[in-house]
């Protein structure tokens, strides 16, 4: 599991992924589990990340980002 504290920085690699990062920063916390969730049966591949700029929220994913550090 994620640390609750862990911070990674995106890079967009997709026009969407560019387009987060110009709305929300590149500097995006990881979170164990979206905000408002206790608990998760299944949970997903990467976690979720709440950006530092805006707050917002979102499924980290490897499609639209690469990130740094590559491991949480």
């Amino acid at each position: 599991m994620p640390n609750e504290f862990s911070c990674i920085t995106l890079k967009g690699i997709t026009r969407h992924g560019k387009n987060r990062v110009h709305e929300h920063g590149d500097q995006w916390k990881v979170l164990d589990l979206p905000p408002g969730v206790i608990k998760m049966s299944h949970p997903p591949r990467l976690p979720p990340i709440q950006s530092l700029k805006t707050g917002e929220w979102r499924w980290l994913d490897d499609i639209n980002f690469s990130w740094t550090p590559e491991r949480f």
